[in-house]
């Protein structure tokens, strides 16, 4: 090595040393140098550091152990993916806006999108291999999507020092509204869904916490996704058609109360996420018939959220064939006297950009776009009698 060079790179040492030096020195001198230095423990797993970067009211509202089940600005995985999306997250301190006591740091963050990347792996896998395997591997090699946007770490000023303002209150308040609204998702009650989600954006912006500008950004994804599905209503009313019913039977549940069973295949040509299904009772005929009951089903539920590859994420594709099975629920008078029918009654394409797997073998069916269940259960009357049902 020439001598330039070893001068050159005792240089580049030094340098490094000071900043580090630096950082250590100043702390949460500033916003910007406390937020810096909270994400650089958070890079290393130095979770002692990270709780004591807290404001006062934080760590009174959480103890250590706590806040490790929660911690700020972290990815929101399970235990098992946490340290390697530790790894795979990328953070840079922007601006800083001080306001006396308070201040607001903007953070470009750029990691994983976990929701695409576990569809695109349950969609890409076969044989025996697992959807974490696969995960692992594109970990490894880094060819995973990604998705780069701004999150905020709000900032306190106690004492002389920057500290961290979580409001672990108002995130708790914040996560169990979010859930709320995704049930009224799946419930297919979009209103209220739509406004469940604007209600907590606007409590995003109107409360300083850490991390809320991230939640907002990922909220607002779905919020768009779920409007565009308003949006598809008709379209999707309009497949319904395209839902073949086969093989569709009554007989006892494997908790030994009366179910419906059956196949159902996807004729067209959209991938769908939801797929409802009512069971109506009846009684009477003809002029005389009339509805006196009826439940709902959701026997393909595609989640919303990332659950750390932990289940099959798959929308129903078009070609695919599908067993499905549910109890039924109605009162036990309702089922000795009225009979039921099934049908297919709402379907929610898929909005995702995620590659679609391919259908898996279709089992051979004689399908048809309704099916009443009473019509194969006459001969051993299941409605009527629940114990004398076929096995």
């Amino acid at each position: 090595m020439t001598k330039s060079r070893i001068q050159a790179r005792g240089i580049l040492l030094a340098t490094a040393l000071f900043c580090a030096m630096f950082l250590a020195a100043c702390g949460g001198k500033t916003p910007g140098s406390a937020a810096e230095t909270y994400l650089q423990n958070l890079k290393i797993y130095n979770y002692p550091k990270l709780y004591q970067a807290m404001s006062h009211q934080d760590q009174v509202d959480r103890t250590l152990d706590q806040f490790l089940l929660a911690v700020p600005m972290a990815p929101d995985v399970n235990k098992d993916w946490f340290k390697a999306m530790v790894r795979a997250y990328d953070y840079k301190v922007g601006e800083a806006k001080i306001d006396g006591n308070n201040a607001n740091v903007t953070v470009s963050v750029t990691r994983p999108d976990l929701k695409l990347w576990e569809r695109t792996v349950d969609a890409s896998i076969s044989g025996d291999q697992t959807p974490d395997a696969a995960a692992q591997k594109n970990l490894e090699e880094k060819t995973y999507p990604k998705v780069t946007y701004d999150d905020n770490m709000a900032m306190v000023k106690q004492g002389d020092e920057w500290k961290v303002l979580v409001n672990f209150p108002f995130r708790e308040k914040i996560l169990k509204e979010h859930k709320e609204a995704v049930d009224l998702y799946h419930k297919h009650d979009y209103d209220k869904a739509v406004a469940a989600y604007q209600t907590i954006i606007d409590e995003l912006d109107k409360e300083p916490a850490t991390g809320n500008a991230g939640l907002k950004f990922q909220y607002g994804k779905e919020l768009a996704d779920i409007q565009n599905i308003q949006k598809q209503i008709s379209e999707a009313q309009a497949y319904i058609p395209k839902i073949a019913l086969s093989d569709v039977d009554m007989k006892m549940a494997a908790s030994r109360v009366p179910g419906i069973f059956g196949k159902m295949t996807n004729t067209g040509d959209k991938a769908i996420d939801e797929l409802q299904m009512t069971v109506t009772y009846s009684e009477g005929k003809g002029k005389k018939k009339k509805d006196v009951f009826s439940e709902v089903h959701t026997p393909v539920a595609t989640p919303m959220e990332f659950t750390n590859f932990m289940r099959p994420v798959l929308p129903f594709v078009p070609g695919e064939t599908r067993s499905f099975g549910f109890r039924l629920t109605a009162p036990a008078d309702v089922q000795q006297k009225a009979t039921p029918d099934l049908n297919v009654t709402a379907v929610v394409f898929t909005q995702s950009s995620a590659p679609l797997p391919k259908p898996k073998e279709a089992p051979s069916a004689t399908p048809s776009a309704g099916a009443s269940p009473a019509a194969a259960a006459s001969a051993a009357a299941p409605a009527a009698a629940p114990s004398a049902a076929a096995h």
